[in-house]
């Protein structure tokens, strides 16, 4: 019984730490397309990638840097 306890938890261990990885792969990658996309000045950078714009406090024309 505690043996089945025991595998069962070590189970359910792993997967947590795969769905955590998984998570702090696709947070670096979202972090790095934004980091590129706030260091590109030319067109393309207005017209392609992310949805999302920067916060106004975050970008190096805020009047406040």
């Amino acid at each position: 019984m505690l043996r089945d306890q025991i595998v069962n938890f070590l189970e359910a261990a792993v997967v947590f730490l795969m769905l955590t990885n998984a998570l702090s792969i696709a947070a670096a990658a979202y972090a790095l397309a934004l980091a590129q996309r706030a260091t590109r000045t030319d067109l393309r950078a207005a017209t392609h990638g992310l949805s999302l714009p920067l916060p106004r406090w975050l970008r190096a024309t805020h009047p406040t840097r």
